[in-house]
């Protein structure tokens, strides 16, 4: 089967439609709806012990990469020791493609997505970027090909890199989406691995989608953040369509989740208490769903429970491969 696996960036676990109203998200509400919501899904407190997670089955602890985030001053990675889910899928005949966040470290090209078993990749290396200019939120200015230039919105393909003109980051990540489907060959299981950077800050989202919320209803960094996280909808919808127009879908599982809860100044992980970088429920408890026309059972919560390690085994398992027993 194909796996398109999407992980949204400090989205509350009250901050999605189908738990709370005020959020306008069709998309992910039809499909959670429509799938298995995954009540008991649990995420590390923040972005890199998360995706370090995701990528490697291992807790992050193991890699002492549990504190926080890799920043661009860091010298440090990933173990290269440790085998990453694209590599497993990669041997089972898997086409592996990253659009978004990457935040594992690229100190050194053994770092980077397409030494770790992606074909390719399109987006940030860092992790937060200005939406619009796609410099490193603040940090570095991205006028060169110096290695804080590499933290900006980039592409690789092996060892090219190239930077984007001023547009925004959701345009860009919807073209490179529509470029992967076309140049697809189905004869090919694929991996998309898509990790926008919506809802986190910088608070930049577009009209088209801050207009859906009314200035009289919210306040300006809710206004905000909700309008981001129907820019993630949006995205969501469009991965859909080209799901279905490539003739993809009825073979395919499609995951959601949350890297960790959201900021309690812009997000809301009620009824759980703390928030992003907090180790009580609102910072550890993802939203979370799978969609698929494969699944025997759907249109249920299911409350088992889960943390973010186990997508590897799984989705491996699922592709007919294994992994090793302890691997946690």
């Amino acid at each position: 089967p194909n796996f398109v696996f999407i992980l949204a960036d400090d989205l509350g676990y009250n901050d999605i439609g189908f738990r709370n109203p005020d959020v306008q998200t069709p998309n992910l509400d039809y499909l959670a709806n429509k799938g298995v919501i995954l009540t008991n899904n649990y995420v590390q407190a923040v972005c890199t012990p998360s995706r370090h997670a995701l990528m490697t089955g291992r807790y992050p602890y193991r890699s002492a990469m549990q504190n926080f985030v890799i920043n661009p001053d860091q010298a440090k990675c990933t173990a290269l020791e440790y085998k990453f889910l694209p590599q497993y899928l990669k041997e089972l005949g898997y086409q592996n493609h990253l659009i978004g966040k990457w935040n594992l470290g690229y100190c050194r090209e053994e770092c980077l997505p397409t030494s770790r078993g992606f074909d390719s990749f399109f987006g940030l290396l860092d992790g937060a970027g200005d939406y619009w200019e796609h410099t490193t939120y603040g940090l570095y200015d991205c006028t060169g090909q110096s290695l804080a230039g590499m933290a900006c919105l980039c592409e690789f393909t092996q060892k090219i890199s190239i930077l984007m003109p001023v547009i925004c980051f959701q345009d860009l990540e919807l073209d490179r989406l529509d470029k992967i489907f076309t140049e697809h060959d189905n004869k090919q299981p694929l991996f998309l691995y898509f990790a926008p950077q919506n809802p986190h800050t910088p608070s930049q989202p577009t009209d088209e989608f801050l207009n859906k919320y009314s200035a009289d209803d919210f306040e300006d960094v809710r206004r905000r953040y909700l309008a981001l996280t129907s820019g993630l909808d949006s995205m969501v919808g469009k991965v859909v369509e080209l799901l279905n127009d490539n003739h993809m879908m009825d073979n395919t599982y499609l995951i959601f989740l949350s890297d960790n809860g959201a900021d309690p100044a812009e997000g809301l992980n009620a009824p759980f208490r703390g928030g992003k970088g907090s180790l009580f429920e609102g910072g550890t408890k993802s939203s979370s769903f799978i969609y698929s026309p494969l699944l025997k059972k759907t249109e249920y919560e299911n409350d088992g429970l889960m943390h973010i390690t186990d997508w590897l085994p799984t989705l491996v398992k699922l592709a007919g491969g294994h992994v090793e027993d302890g691997l946690c």
